[in-house]
């Protein structure tokens, strides 16, 4: 048996609450793999063992309310299996989850660790089709706690919910530590439909193709409507050809092209001077005049371009890029004019970085000429961290809250009473707290819930006749009286013009020692949310996060 970690527990926080809230009864896990995934679970389940022995402990008749399947990842070659009036060519993993189905009862739940693309790919699909002709429906779909199969294996799975009744829509989220875990199960028991995958949300049955593809799908949509260029587009949109060849040929250089590796990290390229491995490990992609290749480089190395990569490869050891996933792959292209501008910036930058790495390697023979040109560098990054900060804000408004990132509305207005309020400082104060108690993070206030900029400024005009200086005097006393000065070394605050919206940035350090807002409450950052602790658990956590 493994050692029970925070993620294992995670997932039990998660199944717990929802045998509470549904009122499940009978229990039964398929404990068929070495993963241990719902060893934590508190109810008395029946625990059967084995891949395909499992079924020999149980009887025709035997029926669960919940049935949990522990099952091996990608197990198998696929083999012929009849479900009910389907035939099915599928992996032995996918069988014994149609195996289980039977010993279900009428309102009962089965939840089963599935590869991290569920049943997104072809087979997958006609799994699917045919749960759904014998009126099983999958209800939900959860992303594990990262790192939950290690040291197995690196690859982070899904949780499949399927149930009886016909549904449309499917429940999905990501389980990220206990207590979030715990809210998550409310949410989708309950119905309750927020707009990111820490609360929950509902996509249309049969789209799901992995976390990694919706993370995706929101950071693009949320880039389109925070910069007006940018539209999204597949790689089959804008490619005039997609290329490989066989092992030992080469490819012939054409214009306009990118050279995207078949596996492994190695980068994207313009050039096949710039390969690092053998061409037959590359597809050669021959852009229309929509996309620049350099400039369609330059976004695949970008945080957001390196996740779509990830997401497109498959394979449990080696990953490998399809030619058909590839085709299908979205990024952000921005009018030509855009695409020009960046990919000058990016060949200064290169200059740039040139220079300074010629410039070090002489620094210390050169004492006389250094102190002129560590003034002009001064002036380089302060302009280029000038240029940054709003692209920072936007970058964070796109990953969305979390442990790390909150977003408030305002400071003290309360936007339909269009008063000042006590209420609203102290959920802005009580997350800076919990910020210096746990990890750190951002809080930008002036965007709303679901990352709207809706900016300060009516608050600024209203309470401070638009001096920002009164502004930052508020906000200063508010650390310094209810959090405390000792804590200034950890809390940096600033007005960013977003939109022409002024934002307030407050970034947190995670402190050396506790901190209490009005010295008496103490709470920490969860995924995404504030907790207060209190009792034993404050005891707990103080002594195993401060020592």
């Amino acid at each position: 048996m493994i050692n029970k970690t925070e993620e294992i527990k995670t997932v039990a926080s998660f199944v717990n609450e929802l045998i509470s809230l549904a009122r499940l009864k009978s229990y039964l896990n398929i404990a068929a793999s070495n993963f241990f995934v719902f060893e934590n679970v508190q109810f008395d389940t029946r625990v059967v063992f084995g891949l395909y022995s499992w079924e020999r402990c149980l009887s025709k008749i035997d029926k669960f309310d919940l049935i949990l399947g522990d099952l091996p990842l990608a197990m198998g070659r696929p083999e012929l299996y009849e479900f009910g009036k389907n035939k099915l060519k599928i992996r032995c993993n996918w069988r014994e989850i149609l195996k289980s189905l039977q010993y279900l009862s009428e309102n009962g739940l089965a939840i089963f660790i599935v590869e991290p693309y569920g049943f997104g790919i072809s087979e997958g699909k006609k799994l699917e089709a045919a749960l759904n002709s014998e009126g099983y429906f999958i209800s939900a779909i959860f992303n594990a706690p990262e790192g939950i199969l290690r040291p197995e294996t690196s690859i982070t799975p899904v949780f499949v919910v399927i149930k009886k009744g016909k549904t449309n829509s499917v429940f999905i989220a990501e389980l990220l530590d206990e207590s979030q875990a715990h809210q998550v199960a409310k949410n989708y028991h309950s119905g309750i439909i927020a707009e990111d995958l820490a609360r929950g949300m509902m996509i249309e049955k049969g789209t799901f193709q992995g976390f990694p593809r919706i993370r995706i799908k929101q950071q693009i949509e949320k880039l389109e409507t925070q910069y007006k260029e940018y539209k999204a587009y597949s790689i089959g949109d804008i490619a005039r050809e997609v290329n490989s060849v066989a092992q030992g040929k080469e490819h012939c250089e054409k214009r306009n092209s990118l050279y995207i590796p078949k596996i492994g990290n190695s980068p994207v390229v313009t050039r096949l001077a710039d390969t690092t491995i053998k061409h037959h490990y590359y597809f050669q992609v021959v852009l229309n005049e929509k996309a620049d290749n350099e400039y369609v480089s330059v976004f695949f190395k970008s945080k957001l371009g390196r996740l779509i990569l990830q997401s497109l490869t498959s394979g449990q050891t080696i990953r490998h890029l399809s030619k058909r996933d590839l085709e299908q792959a979205t990024i952000a292209l921005p009018s030509s004019d855009v695409q020009e501008l960046i990919i000058d910036s990016q060949h200064k930058l290169h200059k740039l970085k040139s220079a300074i790495d010629s410039f070090n390697e002489e620094l210390a023979l050169n004492p006389t000429s250094s102190t002129s040109i560590s003034s002009q560098l001064d002036n380089m990054l302060k302009a280029i961290g000038g240029l940054t900060k709003v692209d920072e804000v936007y970058s964070l408004i796109r990953q969305g809250e979390s442990k790390t990132i909150e977003f408030k509305e305002t400071l003290s207005l309360d936007v339909r009473k269009k008063s000042k309020e006590k209420y609203i400082e102290l959920s802005v104060l009580k997350t800076i707290v919990a910020f210096l108690n746990t990890e750190g993070g951002v809080l930008l206030v002036g965007v709303t819930d679901k990352g709207n900029i809706q900016g300060l400024d009516i608050e600024i005009n209203k309470f401070y006749k638009g001096n920002k200086d009164k502004f930052f005097l508020h906000v200063k006393n508010l650390i310094k009286k209810r959090i405390g000065e000792e804590f200034y070394p950890f809390i940096e605050y600033e007005l960013i013009k977003v939109k022409q919206k002024d934002i307030l940035v407050v970034s947190c350090k995670g402190s050396n020692s506790p901190c209490y807002l009005d010295n008496a409450e103490f709470y920490v950052r969860t995924n995404p949310a504030t907790d207060k602790l209190d009792g034993p658990k404050l005891v707990e956590y103080v002594k195993n996060h401060f020592g």
